[in-house]
C-alpha cells in the first residue's frame, strides 16, 4: 500500500512538473541554420548573440549554429565576427534552414574601438584617429617580435631597428617626438595589464669598452621586452596615436598607448589550429671589401715591408714585396660571409585549441620559435604558452582570466661601437684588409691580429654573449552589470593584472684571447641579474542611459592604482685565471646597481553622448598622482574633448549615398603627458676618491629637482573618414597640430648652489603632421577579391624655446662626425656636421647637415586572392632623412671600403672642410611578402574526412630585398638604442638579415 501511494504521488509530480512545463516548452522560439561569408565559405566561431533576452551561441567548425529564444514572440538575434559587419536577423518562429550571409568590413567601420578604459565605439562613430589590426593583418609573414612586424600596418606609425641581432631591438614612434630626455616609446597595455617594455642593459657594451656601468648613453644594444609575446597570441592591436585618444593614460600617454588583446576561445567543439613554419635568414645586403692586386696596389699605394708585431700593416702607406707574396697566397678572403654567411635556419611551431559551453570558453595555445642568426653562434629561441578563460556566471556577471608564460634564451654575439681592444666583430673587421687570413689555425689557435687589436674569428668562436629571460604576465576582468532596465544600466568593470620577469645576461671573455692578453687583468665576465615587477588595477563604474529620441549617455567614473619595481645588478669580474666563468676566480670584482620604485594613482571621469548614430561626442578628464612627480601629492589633470558627426546619415545625405555612402567629420583635442625619469628629481651620490686611502662617496654635480613635474602634450586633431562607391573605396585622413610644453632639459646653475647643472620644465616643442591611408576593394567576387591600401605619414617639428638653456649638441661622436643639434628654431632631430659651399663664388661656411627626420613615410600592401590563391606583399618607403654612417667612417680608416683606397683618402682628407659620413637615409624595402594556397574542403573531406577543417601552404618572407643609396648596412639603426634624440647612427651594428619560410596551416 504505501510503494502504490508512493508511485501515485511521484506520477502525479511528473504530471504536474510536465503539465507546468510544457507551455513554457511550447512557447520556444528554435531556429537553426548556416553562417556563410561573400565568399560563401562556411565560418567558425561567430558570435550570436539576443537583443533583450538571454539566448545565444556561437557558430561550429562547419559553420551551423542553433539557438533557443525563451519567448514566443522571437527576438532579434545579432551575429558577429571580427573583421565581418554584423548582420541582425529577426526570428519570430522556429526554422533550421536559415542562411546568414556576412560581408567582410573592409572599412572596419563596426568595429568596436578604444574610447575610455572601458568603453568603446563602432568605427564609424569614433572621434579620433586610431589604427586597428587583426590577427590575419599582424603576420603574414612570421615575425620575430610584435614591434617588428607593426612597420607599414599603420598611418602615423614607423620603427627603427636598433639591432639586426636575434631576439629583436626595435624603436616605435608614434607621430614624432615628444620629449627630449625621457622615454619616446609608447604605453604597451596586454589584455588590461600595464607591460613592460623597457629595454634593460645586459653589460655588452662593458665588455666592448664602448661605454661603462652607469652611462646616460649606453651602447649595448639591448632588445625591448615587447620581443617576449607571441605574435600568434594576438587578436587585435589598437594603437592611440594622439592625445585626444591618449589623453585616458594620462601622464604616460604622451608618446602614444598600443592596446593588445590576446584570442579567447568561442563556445562549440573544440577546434585545434596549428601552424609550422620553417625557413632560413640570410644576410640582407653586404657593404664589400676593398679588393687588392699585387703590384698595382704595391706601386701605388706600397704595403709595409715586414709584420713585426703579428698581422698587422701600415694603414698610411701600403709598399714592399710582403703584400704580393700574401695577396698571391691568400687572394680575395670574403670576411662578410665568414662572418654574417650563416643561413640560419629559423623554425616555428604553433599548436592552439579553443572551445567550450554556451558560457565557459576556453583558448590555449603553444608556441615554440627557434632560430639561428647569420653570425655563427648566434640565435634566439622562445617558448610561450598561453591560457585565457572565460566564464560568464549569469547573464549579469562575466569574468575573464589570462595567463601568459614566456621562456627566452638569445645569443646576441658582440657586435656595436667599441674602444681599447675592439672586441666587436664587425668592428674589428672593419680594419681588416681581404688579404690578411685571421682564420683559425689547424692548431686550433688564432693569429694575432694586432692593427685592430683583437681577432674577429676569435671573438665568433670563444666569447659569449647569452640573455635568459622568464616572463608571467597574467591578468583578470570582472564585469557586473548592477542593474538593467530598458533605458538603462549600471556596470562594474574591474581588471588589473602583474607582469613580472627575470632577465640574466652573461657575457663571456676569456683570458687567454688576443684581445684580453694586453690588459692589465686579462679574462672578464659581465654577469647581469634584473628582476621586473609591473602590477596594476582598474576599477570602473559605466552608466548607460538611452532617451526615447535614441540618444545615448555613457558615464564612466574610474580609479586606477599601478606600482611598477626594476632592480638591476651589474658584476664585472676580471683577471680570470682560467677559461672558467666563474666570478670567484677573479682579482676584481665591480658591481652596478639601479633600482627604481614607482606608485601611481590616478581617475578617470568621461562622458559619452551618441545621437542617434549620427554624433558623438566625447570628454574626460584623467588626474594622476605618481611618486617620480616633485609633488607627489598633487594631481595633475589632462582633459580631452572630441566629436563626429557622420554626415552621411542625415537627410540631406540622400542624393549622394550611391557614390559616397559613408562621410564622417572629425575633430578631438587633448591633453596627455610623459613622466619625468627618477633622476630628475632626486640626486645622488657618487663614488669617489676623497683622501686618498680608499673610495667615499661625493655629492654630485647635478641637483636633483623637487618641483619636477610631467611633460604636457596638447594636440588638436581633424580629420574624416569616408567611403566611396559601397566600400571599394576608403579613406581615412587626419591633420595634427602638438603644442609640448613643459619639457625637461638640463639647465646650468650658479656656481654659488655647489651644483653645475639641473633638469627642469623649461622647455617647449611644437609638431604638427599629416597622416592617411587609402583602401581600394576594385575587385569583390566569390573568385577574385583585390584589395590595396596607402598609408602616408608627414611630419614637421621644432623647438620653440629652451627656457634660457643655451643650444647645445647631443648624440653621435661629435661634429666632426656628426651630432644632433638642440636649439630654439630647429627641429629636435636635427644633423649637425662640418658643411661646406659655394656660392656666388663665396664658400659659405654652416653646420647645420639636415635633418633625421624623413620628409614622409609611405606604405603600399596589396592583397590578391584569385580562387584558391592569395598574394600579398608589404613596400615600406622613407623618403628623406638623414643618418650617420660610422660604419663607413671605421673602414675608410681601415682603408677596406669598397670604393678603393683614392676614395677613401679623398673623404677622410676633406674631413676638414666636409662631414663625409652623414648620408642621405631615403629606402625602400619589401617588408612581407606570402603566396598561400588554400586547399579546398572537398579535396580535405576527400582525403581525411571531417578531421581537418581547413588547410593551407605557402611561402612568406620578412625585409626580402632593400633599395637605398645608402652606404651603410640599413638606414634603420640606431647605436644608442630607444633614445629620443640622437639615434639614426650607424656603428659597426649586427647586420640586418631577410627570413624566407615555408608555411603550412591546418585545423582539426
Amino acid at each position: 500500500m504505501t510503494q502504490w501511494r508512493l508511485s501515485v504521488a511521484v506520477i502525479a509530480l511528473l504530471l504536474c512538473f510536465v503539465g507546468a512545463t510544457a507551455p513554457a516548452f511550447a512557447q520556444e522560439v528554435i531556429v537553426s541554420g548556416t553562417v556563410l561569408d561573400d565568399r560563401g565559405k562556411t565560418v567558425a566561431g561567430v558570435a550570436i548573440k539576443a537583443k533583450g533576452v538571454q539566448a545565444g551561441g556561437f557558430s561550429d567548425s562547419k559553420g551551423a549554429w542553433r539557438v533557443r529564444i525563451p519567448n514566443p514572440n522571437g527576438a532579434t538575434l545579432v551575429f558577429s565576427y571580427i573583421g565581418f559587419k554584423p548582420f541582425e536577423l529577426k526570428a519570430t518562429e522556429s526554422k533550421s534552414d536559415i542562411v546568414v550571409r556576412l560581408q567582410e568590413d573592409v572599412l572596419k567601420t563596426s568595429e568596436i574601438v578604444v574610447t575610455g578604459i572601458a568603453t568603446g565605439v563602432k568605427r564609424a562613430s569614433l572621434p579620433n584617429a586610431v589604427g586597428t589590426i587583426s590577427a590575419k593583418e599582424l603576420i603574414p609573414a612570421p615575425a620575430q617580435t610584435v614591434d617588428q612586424a607593426f612597420a607599414g600596418k599603420f598611418a602615423g606609425v614607423t620603427i627603427r631597428q636598433n639591432t639586426g641581432a636575434p631576439g629583436g631591438g626595435m624603436s616605435v614612434n608614434l607621430r614624432g617626438l615628444t620629449t627630449l630626455v625621457g622615454s619616446g616609446q609608447p604605453l604597451y597595455i596586454i589584455d588590461g595589464v600595464v607591460m613592460s617594455n623597457d629595454a634593460l642593459q645586459g653589460g655588452l657594451d662593458v665588455i666592448t669598452n664602448a661605454t661603462g656601468f652607469g652611462s646616460a648613453r649606453p651602447q649595448g644594444q639591448p632588445s625591448n621586452r615587447i620581443a617576449d609575446l607571441n605574435p600568434n597570441d594576438i587578436e587585435d592591436i589598437q594603437v592611440l596615436k594622439g592625445g585626444s585618444a591618449a589623453a585616458i593614460y594620462g601622464s604616460k600617454a604622451t608618446a602614444g598607448v598600443i592596446i593588445i588583446t590576446t584570442k579567447k576561445g568561442s563556445a562549440g567543439k573544440t577546434r585545434v589550429d596549428v601552424s609550422q613554419q620553417i625557413g632560413f635568414n640570410s644576410l640582407l645586403r653586404k657593404l664589400g671589401s676593398t679588393r687588392f692586386s699585387p703590384g698595382t696596389d704595391s706601386a701605388n699605394n706600397g704595403v709595409q715591408a715586414a709584420f713585426p708585431n703579428g698581422l698587422t700593416y701600415d694603414r698610411r702607406t701600403f709598399r714592399g714585396a710582403q703584400l704580393d707574396s700574401m695577396v698571391n697566397a691568400n687572394g680575395f678572403i670574403d670576411y662578410e660571409d665568414i662572418f654574417y654567411g650563416q643561413r640560419g635556419l629559423i623554425n616555428e611551431t604553433s599548436v592552439s585549441a579553443s572551445g567550450g559551453a554556451d558560457r565557459t570558453q576556453f583558448f590555449l595555445s603553444v608556441t615554440a620559435r627557434n632560430e639561428q642568426g647569420i653570425m655563427p653562434n648566434t640565435g634566439f629561441n622562445r617558448y610561450n604558452t598561453r591560457f585565457n578563460i572565460g566564464h560568464e556566471f549569469s547573464e549579469s556577471l562575466k569574468l575573464d582570466l589570462s595567463l601568459g608564460y614566456t621562456n627566452s634564451n638569445s645569443q646576441r654575439g658582440f657586435t656595436g661601437n667599441s674602444n681599447v681592444t675592439n672586441t666587436s666583430v664587425p668592428y674589428a673587421a672593419a680594419f681588416l684588409p681581404s688579404f690578411l687570413d685571421v682564420r683559425r689555425r689547424a692548431d686550433g689557435t688564432y693569429p694575432v691580429y694586432a692593427q685592430a687589436g683583437s681577432n674577429p674569428v676569435e671573438i665568433i668562436d670563444v666569447l659569449r654573449n647569452n640573455e635568459l629571460v622568464n616572463r608571467f604576465i597574467g591578468s583578470a576582468k570582472l564585469e557586473w552589470t548592477l542593474f538593467r532596465t530598458d533605458e538603462q544600466s549600471l556596470r562594474f568593470v574591474g581588471s588589473g593584472g602583474a607582469d613580472f620577469f627575470a632577465q640574466q645576461n652573461n657575457l663571456t671573455s676569456p683570458f687567454n684571447t688576443q684581445h684580453e692578453s694586453v690588459r692589465a687583468l686579462p679574462g672578464r665576465v659581465v654577469d647581469t641579474r634584473a628582476n621586473s615587477l609591473f602590477s596594476n588595477m582598474f576599477l570602473n563604474l559605466v552608466h548607460n542611459y538611452t532617451t526615447e529620441s535614441k540618444i545615448s549617455f555613457t558615464t564612466t567614473l574610474g580609479a586606477q592604482f599601478e606600482n611598477r619595481e626594476v632592480n638591476s645588478l651589474s658584476l664585472l669580474a676580471e683577471g680570470l685565471v682560467s677559461i672558467q666563468d666563474y666570478v670567484t676566480n677573479a682579482a676584481r670584482l665591480e658591481q652596478s646597481q639601479v633600482i627604481t620604485r614607482q606608485y601611481d594613482r590616478g581617475f578617470l571621469l568621461q562622458e559619452e553622448v551618441d545621437i542617434d548614430g549620427k554624433i558623438f561626442v566625447n570628454a574626460s578628464i584623467r588626474g594622476d598622482q605618481s611618486s617620480n612627480f616633485g609633488n607627489t601629492s598633487e594631481f595633475y589633470l589632462f582633459p580631452k574633448a572630441a566629436a563626429s558627426a557622420r554626415l552621411s546619415q542625415f537627410s540631406f545625405w540622400e542624393g549622394l549615398k550611391s557614390t559616397i555612402d559613408e562621410f564622417k567629420i572629425r575633430a578631438a583635442w587633448g591633453q596627455s603627458g610623459n613622466q619625468p625619469f627618477p633622476l630628475a628629481k632626486f640626486g645622488g651620490l657618487v663614488q669617489g676618491n676623497i683622501t686618498g686611502t680608499g673610495v667615499g662617496l661625493i655629492t654630485p654635480t647635478r641637483r636633483g629637482n623637487p618641483t619636477i613635474r610631467p611633460e604636457r602634450t596638447t594636440e588638436t586633431e581633424f580629420g574624416i573618414d569616408a567611403s566611396f562607391l559601397n566600400g571599394i573605396i576608403g579613406l581615412e585622413a587626419s591633420a595634427f597640430f602638438r603644442d609640448i610644453t613643459d619639457l625637461v632639459v638640463e639647465s646650468e646653475l650658479p656656481r654659488a648652489s655647489g651644483f653645475s647643472t639641473q633638469f627642469a620644465n623649461a622647455g617647449r616643442m611644437t609638431a604638427n603632421g599629416l597622416e592617411g591611408s587609402l583602401i581600394f576593394n576594385p575587385v569583390k567576387s566569390e573568385s577574385v577579391d583585390w584589395k590595396f591600401r596607402f598609408n602616408y605619414l608627414q611630419v614637421r617639428q621644432q623647438i620653440v624655446s629652451l627656457g634660457g638653456v643655451a643650444a647645445y649638441n647631443t648624440g653621435g661622436f661629435g661634429q666632426a662626425l656628426g651630432t644632433f643639434r638642440i636649439e630654439e628654431g630647429v627641429s629636435p632631430t636635427t644633423v649637425l656636421g662640418v658643411q661646406s659651399r659655394i656660392a656666388n663664388n663665396v664658400l659659405d661656411r654652416t653646420t647645420i647637415a639636415g635633418d633625421a627626420q624623413p620628409n614622409f613615410n609611405l606604405a603600399f600592401s596589396n592583397d590578391l586572392r584569385v580562387g584558391d590563391f592569395t598574394f600579398y606583399f608589404l613596400i615600406d618607403h622613407q623618403n628623406g632623412g638623414l643618418a650617420i654612417n660610422l660604419t663607413r667612417f671605421l673602414t675608410d680608416n681601415g682603408r677596406i671600403t669598397p670604393d678603393g683606397i683614392r676614395a677613401q683618402r679623398a673623404r677622410l682628407t676633406a674631413n676638414a672642410r666636409q662631414t663625409q659620413w652623414i648620408e642621405d637615409a631615403t629606402h625602400t624595402r619589401l617588408r612581407e611578402a606570402s603566396i598561400m594556397y588554400n586547399i579546398s574542403r572537398e579535396a580535405l573531406s576527400s582525403l581525411f574526412g571531417d578531421g581537418v577543417s581547413y588547410a593551407r601552404i605557402g611561402l612568406t618572407g620578412r625585409n626580402l630585398f632593400l633599395l637605398t643609396n645608402y652606404s651603410g648596412y640599413d638606414p634603420e639603426v640606431s647605436n644608442f638604442g630607444n633614445v629620443a634624440v640622437g639615434g639614426n647612427v650607424e656603428v659597426t651594428p649586427f647586420p640586418s638579415s631577410r627570413a624566407v619560410f615555408f608555411t603550412i596551416q591546418f585545423g582539426l
